[in-house]
């Protein structure tokens, strides 16, 4: 019984703007009007509407999704879809609703529709790749109450340096609108209001240090639980290591999921892996290569005292390149052999491709 679509709104690390992280989460039904949430805002309206868009044009034509080509601007203008997900994973390009325009509606109206119905967003940090179109799509908001979550100090700096008046109109002092902010507890269990099955923890971690202050900068993973099937998945911002921080901080996540998630519950964890191994540590700046992902996954399984088996991985946030190779498809070649060489156990690796919808 599946528990969450996962839709990739956006999959990016830049520097190609568009498609920045941003990912719809939903329980699994056929429903024009089923209830959202959104973890991050690099990508917004525009792409529900084209995967609207992709739905209705493979609808009329019957294909099947692992049929397709995922553009790639290095050795091939193309590359087949198999190429970058696991034959075990269940995934449709688009949402999975059946019907998900009403007979009377355009794309663009069923698309505000769906974005309407996204009432809550859960920020990791508030690095402009994870909020631009929280920003740009807001005027869209006047018809629909919106609540953003974050720990503190993403919360603080989205009121003092996004919706400050200057950059962004202050959206929250406006009474016609229904915008709200609020922080969120480190470790401490939220519910969903608007998917009333569902809790989330806002963990914190490293994504390194800020350039002139060179102060620590803070994400988030978050763990999001179904709280009917005991299921659950987490989605995490930017990171590093706790190799390179030298703090405890993914330890500590990974004894979070240990102690509240029993494996075989742990269907799915989202995670940042922007560079390929050739990259020196230097010049990681906050984020992930395959040898420091696959170590904390290998943390991960000594925490709970086990292989991995049956866990899926999904890989985001990867920089594109120069060079004639994807940079997705060397870096997942790099976290499988690595995975193998270490022993996780039977994991799944994919990486996220904007505009699908994972079902777990």
């Amino acid at each position: 019984m599946a528990s969450f679509e996962i839709s990739i709104l956006g999959a990016s690390g830049g520097p190609l703007d568009g498609g920045n992280q941003s990912i719809l989460l939903s329980e699994p039904g056929n429903c024009l009007h089923k209830k959202y949430i959104c973890i991050d805002a690099g990508s917004g309206l525009r792409q529900i509407a084209t995967m609207i868009a992709s739905h209705q044009k493979r609808s009329s034509l019957k294909q099947n999704c692992w049929d397709d080509a995922i553009e790639s601007f290095y050795e091939r203008l193309e590359e087949p879809l198999h190429r970058f997900v696991d034959s075990k994973v269940r995934i449709v390009r688009g949402l999975c609703n059946d019907s998900l325009l009403d007979s009377d509606e355009s794309i663009i109206s069923g698309a505000l529709r769906v974005f309407n119905n996204i009432k809550e967003y859960y920020i990791t940090h508030p690095h402009l790749d994870h909020i631009a179109a929280l920003v740009i799509n807001s005027p869209a908001c006047s018809s629909a109450e919106k609540t953003l979550w974050g720990l503190r100090p993403t919360t603080e700096a989205l009121r003092k340096h996004v919706f400050n008046d200057i950059l962004w109109p202050n959206l929250f002092a406006q009474k016609k609108m229904s915008f709200e902010l609020h922080t969120l507890e480190e470790c401490q269990s939220h519910p969903v209001k608007c998917i009333t099955n569902w809790a989330i923890t806002p963990l914190r971690v490293s994504h390194g240090l800020t350039v002139e202050s060179q102060v620590r900068c803070t994400s988030t993973v978050y763990l999001i639980q179904n709280r009917v099937t005991e299921q659950a998945v987490a989605i995490c911002g930017d990171l590093e290591s706790d190799l390179i921080s030298h703090k405890r901080l993914l330890a500590n996540v990974w004894k979070h999921f240990s102690t509240t998630v029993p494996l075989e519950k742990l269907k799915c964890i989202l995670v940042e892996c922007s560079c390929s191994n050739a990259t020196k540590d230097e010049h990681l700046y906050g984020h992930l290569s395959p040898n420091y992902l696959v170590h904390e996954l290998k943390q991960l399984s000594r925490a709970y005292g086990r292989p991995l088996d049956g866990l899926q991985v999904i890989i985001m946030h990867v920089k594109m390149s120069p060079g004639m190779r994807d940079p997705r498809l060397v870096i997942l070649q790099e976290i499988r052999q690595l995975a193998a060489a270490q022993e996780l156990g039977d994991v799944s690796f994919s990486m996220a491709l904007q505009g699908y919808t994972f079902v777990l």
